[in-house]
């Protein structure tokens, strides 16, 4: 027994030692190391490293529905007996919507990588939009809002024009027409400046065909040149202020007359000045908005467009041919509005804009339809937001548009002027 132990033993023994030799031989694998999400505060809240690389990201967007009435302006009826003499005549809206809903969906993307030339972004903005009744003549599908790549202060896409400042920042709506100067997404090709201290200078070539107004009134040629745009932007802790510049071709391929002349080409221009005023003395997120613009040739620069509700027409137009030649319009505009906080969770805004639109004597001899006009507004909303990123909002705004008469002759008083109130709901979710 004593013998049988010890072989045993000395067995066990030896299968121990090649067991462990063995087992020193064999590969050792060992489990990839999880490479969690890490917050990129370098570039503000909400973005994160892209796992892998030096790339920030941050994904973010709003979802918005709003309800709106406006009054119906419907079109004159008018009755007459069998001499053709009107014998009664009255306004009939029923075929005019008065109420409209949008829903909108928008998706962001923004990613941004430390270069040695610095910062290299890409930003994508796309949104998703039905609209029915009073919306129904905005754009409804899907569309790239934004899309633009910035490196080495080189800006190239799609994004809001370098011209612009208020740009609508506080009102819902626009009232008889876009009368809060100019609030343009544009494609463009732009090189920005910086100097410290908050100041900047960008020029910008920008698209054209965006900005024209009136085209079918100097038959607007194929685009030759893009639009130059022009800036210097300040932004410091009272705020900031921005003065702006651009010209424009104007050129048709028109011909006309007996002698068959061929318009050649004229240029526009647009200048702007905006300040932006912090206020945080009366209440914290308190800001002043006042801006003027003044433009020939270029209307968009202060928001000018078509104003037509039931018997009104004010036509505009960048320009219109007389005797060959395309004589510009000159317009301007004045906007100021202030937001004030009531509480942190409730605000509310107060606007008003006024905008002035001229035609060249010449033109409006020729072109009936051509007449000056002015159209103001003003309005206030109301914004509560009971959690983080979440508004409800109620708007109601004034407006009201004008014909001038030319010459001596008499405008017609159901064409001369009108007005409109709006009203809208608003319920907006950002994330």
């Amino acid at each position: 027994m004593i013998k049988l132990t010890r072989h045993l033993l000395g067995g066990a023994a030896c299968l121990a030692a090649v067991s462990s030799a063995s087992a020193a031989d064999l590969p050792v694998s060992k489990s990839a190391p999880v490479e969690y999400v890490r917050v990129c505060s370098a570039h503000g809240e909400g973005f994160f490293y892209v796992p892998g690389t030096d790339s920030c990201i941050k994904i973010g967007g709003r979802l918005r529905t709003d309800f709106a009435y406006t009054q119906p302006k419907g079109s004159t009826v008018t009755e007459t007996d069998g001499n053709g003499n009107v014998t009664a005549a009255w306004r009939d809206g029923r075929y005019r919507d008065a109420t409209g809903m949008r829903a909108q969906a928008r998706l962001e993307v923004d990613v941004r990588t430390p270069t040695d030339y610095g910062t290299l972004r890409a930003f994508l903005r796309y949104e998703i939009e039905k609209n029915t009744g009073i919306f129904s003549d905005d754009e409804s599908g899907a569309l790239v809002d934004s899309a633009y790549i910035q490196w080495a202060g080189v800006t190239a896409g799609r994004l809001q024009s370098f011209f612009d400042f208020y740009a609508s920042d506080l009102n819902f709506g626009n009232g008889l027409q876009g009368t809060f100067g100019s609030d343009t997404i544009n494609n463009l090709l732009a090189y920005t400046a910086t100097f410290g201290a908050g100041f900047s200078a960008t020029i910008s070539l920008e698209d054209r065909g965006t900005r024209n107004v009136g085209e079918d009134w100097y038959d607007v040629a194929g685009q030759r040149l893009p639009d130059v745009v022009a800036n210097l932007h300040v932004e410091q802790d009272w705020g900031s202020a921005q003065l702006s510049g651009a010209l424009r071709q104007l050129n048709s391929g028109a011909l006309y007359g007996p002698f068959a002349q061929r318009v050649d080409t004229t240029y526009g221009w647009a200048v702007q000045g905006g300040v932006k005023f912090s206020l945080p003395t009366l209440a914290e997120g308190d800001v002043l908005w006042l801006q003027a613009a003044y433009a020939d040739g270029a209307l968009t620069y202060i928001g000018a467009g078509d104003i037509e509700t039931g018997d009104f027409l004010s036509i505009a137009a960048d320009g219109a041919i007389v005797n060959g030649d395309i004589k510009t319009t000159r317009g301007w505009n004045a906007t100021a509005s202030f937001l004030h906080y009531w509480t942190p969770s409730v605000r509310q805004s107060l606007w008003g804009s006024y905008t002035d639109v001229s035609y060249d004597n010449a033109v409006k001899a020729d072109y009936a339809a051509l007449r000056n006009f002015d159209v103001w507004t003003v309005g206030s909303n109301l914004i509560w937001s009971p959690v983080s990123s979440f508004d409800i909002g109620v708007e109601v705004l004034y407006s009201k548009a004008e014909r001038k008469s030319f010459a001596g002759e008499i405008i017609d008083s159901r064409q001369k002027s009108e007005d409109q109130v709006q009203a809208r709901l608003r319920l907006q979710r950002e994330f």
